[in-house]
């Protein structure tokens, strides 16, 4: 909770007449499915994301010495990038930035908007930003263009500092449509007490964390739309339909309409979802995102909580939580689990997600020092994280699973720290361990894999992006990204087969446990357990009580000898038809 002297409020503008009148229309992709209407929101940023927030009078001289000290922590790392230059000719391009960070023209300018305007000051740096960088794009003099993009980058380190501060977003108002570039899934999280309505941007896939989310809690959202936050502004009236994949203006009469129809059908929520019997044969999980739904999911019929993105567990953090916080967090899972299985996902995040400046951003995160591999590279942080899981597990139902395990090498070493860990603590239990199976490295020798693990996870959305060479968040390769591939097919078969023959569980997560179109599929490919979202829970077990084990044997033989996606698919639409056509069990 913010103290109320520190909360920061959200002030919206009018909507335009003009875009209302126009009733523009655009096309993306839908992301997650669903219709609403509301008031647009603007979020930016990159590491740390933000939107227009005023501040109270009282709090004014707080938040410009916040600025001060973020370019106080810019300036030091400019200072040991030049010391230290990466390169030959970067000492002066870092000597350049730290005179725009240090010109009266960004500091004066940043703190007369804070004070003026009374916004925070991420609003404002962005504010004298934007003023600055249009000012030397309109310039006749080349260099003084190009002189733009190095505002723009001091920019992004100050706002990356400010991110340092893990100040707390405010909470959303109702009703708000957000838009933004791009959503971190972070950022989405941190809206958790005050979700948004709706979500428009411009990148962002089917299977990319973010919408995910969205599905999970059942907010439409529309990706793929250019230029977003140019199309938009603050306090716009939008329609967000997230079956279609459109967002219209919407007129002030069909916005209030909307906002007392939500009102109306709200009570009614949770009175439908309700479910006869959970027994299906099958190992049912959940995945989730936070503390408070473990207990939901359980009562719900699943057998345990097969995934938590730890790393989504501490909105408004950046970086490396402490001990304590995380123990707190884990233990409270554990508890909530009631002496169920819970497997918590060591952290899955990337190097930029824990630093704020004072390196090069990589290049392609997805390929780069990001989850087990960031761990093991930080092996304090990491001790921290193994040290507060293992403490949590008093009761002996926590497991621990490590992401992006390429081979045995990986897992050998985090087995040393649990062991070394391990044996300084008293009062637990030893967790059982398991892997994440998202490389193509892993189901080649999944057999050796086996040896070192108590479970397996087959991540099916990364697994689908490394195996094929897709990007899941990159719109423009979204044909390409293919879970029906038969290179992927027979990479789940190999893992699920290999897992049964060492008589270890094997589960499967991921879009594909949860969407009703691939679950005969992986039945016949032998799947026994699934760890899904919990929106997903009554719909994946109605349709398990329907299988036959015949038939979707049967529906494999067919499938295993097909060589495109489209066949596959085809093949598949084509016998669901003639064994389930009740179910009506499609793509989307």
């Amino acid at each position: 909770m913010i103290p109320p002297k520190c909360r920061r409020e959200f002030v919206l503008v009018l909507a335009s007449p003009v875009k209302d009148e126009l009733r523009a229309s655009f096309t993306g992709r839908s992301v997650s499915r669903g219709r609403a209407v509301g008031r647009a929101l603007l979020v930016v940023g990159r590491k740390r994301q933000f939107f227009r927030a005023e501040i109270s009078e009282d709090r004014v001289e707080d938040e410009i010495a916040r600025f001060k000290a973020a370019v106080a922590y810019a300036s030091k790392q400019l200072e040991a990038l030049i010391a230290k230059p990466p390169t030959q000719n970067a000492a002066d391009i870092f000597d350049a930035h730290l005179l725009i960070l240090e010109s009266s023209t960004l500091l004066d300018g940043v703190a007369e908007v804070i004070r003026t305007d009374l916004v925070s000051a991420e609003w404002a740096v962005k504010t004298v930003t934007d003023k600055l960088v249009s000012t030397q794009r309109a310039s006749a003099d080349v260099h003084l263009r190009q002189k733009a993009v190095d505002i723009e980058d001091v920019s992004e380190r100050v706002s990356n500092a400010l991110a340092g501060g893990k100040s707390p977003l405010p909470p959303l108002p109702p009703n708000t449509v957000v838009i933004a570039t791009e959503l971190l899934p972070s950022t989405l999280i941190e809206f958790a007490d005050s979700p948004p309505t709706a979500i428009i941007t411009e990148r962002g896939g089917w299977t990319s964390h973010t919408f995910i989310l969205a599905r999970e809690s059942n907010i439409p959202a529309v990706s793929g739309i250019k230029r977003v936050t140019r199309r938009f502004d603050d306090g716009d009236l939008v329609v967000v339909d997230g079956d279609t994949g459109t967002v219209t203006f919407a007129s002030k009469e069909e916005f209030e309409r909307a906002v007392a129809e939500r009102d109306g059908s709200a009570a009614a929520v949770g009175a439908v979802d309700s479910d006869e019997s959970t027994d299906t044969g099958f190992r049912l999980y959940v995945n989730t995102d936070s503390t408070t739904k473990v207990a939901r999911a359980l009562e719900k019929g699943a057998v345990g909580i097969g995934l938590v993105r730890s790393e989504y567990l501490f909105p408004g953090i950046k970086g490396w939580p402490d001990e304590e916080r995380q123990y707190r967090a884990y233990k409270a899972a554990a508890e909530a689990a009631a002496g169920r299985e819970i497997r918590i996902r060591t952290f899955d995040f990337d190097l930029d997600q824990v630093s704020f400046g004072g390196r090069e951003p990589e290049k392609n995160p997805a390929l780069g020092m990001r989850a087990i591999r960031l761990g093991l590279a930080r092996e304090r942080n990491f001790r921290i994280q193994l040290r507060a899981i293992l403490r949590a597990n008093t009761e002996g139902n926590v497991s621990i699973i490590l992401p992006m395990t390429a081979g045995v090498q990986d897992i050998k070493q985090v087995r040393n720290l649990i062991d070394d860990e391990f044996s300084r603590l008293e009062g637990i239990h030893f967790p059982k361990i398991g892997a994440m199976i998202e490389l193509p490295s892993a189901v080649l020798v999944i057999d050796q894999i086996l040896k070192y693990v108590d479970f397996l996870a087959v991540g099916t959305n990364d697994l689908v992006q490394y195996t094929l060479g897709v990007d899941r968040d990159d719109e423009m390769v979204a044909d390409w990204y293919q879970s029906l591939h038969p290179a992927v097919l027979r990479s789940i078969a190999r893992v699920i087969e290999a897992a049964k023959a060492a008589g270890k569980p094997a589960s499967i997560c991921g879009e594909m446990a949860g969407l009703p179109f691939y679950i005969p599929l992986l039945v016949g490919l032998g799947a026994e357990e699934f760890s899904l979202k919990l929106s997903s829970l009554a719909v994946v077990r109605r349709i398990l009580r329907s299988l036959d084990r015949t038939q979707v044997e049967e529906i494999v033989r067919v499938v295993k000898d097909l060589d495109t996606t489209q066949a596959v698919e085809d093949a598949l639409v084509a016998a669901y038809r003639t064994y389930w056509p009740d179910l009506l069990l499609t793509r989307t």
